[in-house]
């Protein structure tokens, strides 16, 4: 896969299960994302060495405050897929597929302590696994629907 067809890919790879991004369950965005980095990689990208990022995975988790008129204040579910490719240099060559489930804010949801993991390559990724699934950010949302979902792939 080429990193820019990276949005329409992870699109119909979802689309082979019956999902959409836009209807995912939290534990569903982690099982698709990571089956998808799991099995389809981007050829376009970095090789990944021991300091690359060039293809990677980005779990992230947490309150935002609001920034009108930009966005509203949520509780933020969000597994990123970053790309380093192989043209161009610095933050031009970087990419994220972004897919971040938002929910209203509640004083359960303000609990959780907002962070982030990384995944750089494949050989992190059982861990990884491991991590997301049993973390209390998924723990506070699983089974719950997202008031909002933001599913695209940008420049950094």
């Amino acid at each position: 896969m080429l990193i820019a067809h990276s949005e329409s890919a992870f699109r119909q790879f979802l689309a082979d299960t019956g999902k959409t991004p836009e209807f995912l369950l939290p534990e569903e965005l982690l099982e698709a994302g990571i089956s998808f980095f799991r099995t389809v990689r981007a050829t376009d990208a970095l090789l990944v060495g021991d300091d690359s990022f060039g293809d990677a995975l980005l779990f992230q988790w947490g309150t935002r405050d609001a920034l009108p008129p930009h966005y509203g204040a949520c509780y933020y579910f969000d597994l990123t897929r970053q790309f380093i490719s192989q043209q161009g240099e610095d933050d031009d060559a970087m990419f994220q597929l972004t897919c971040q489930l938002q929910y209203e804010l509640s004083p359960r949801l303000r609990a959780v302590e907002t962070g982030n993991r990384w995944c750089s390559n494949l050989q992190a990724l059982p861990e990884f696994e491991a991590f997301a699934f049993g973390h209390p950010a998924l723990l506070a949302v699983a089974g719950q629907r997202a008031s909002k979902v933001e599913f695209y792939l940008t420049a950094v």
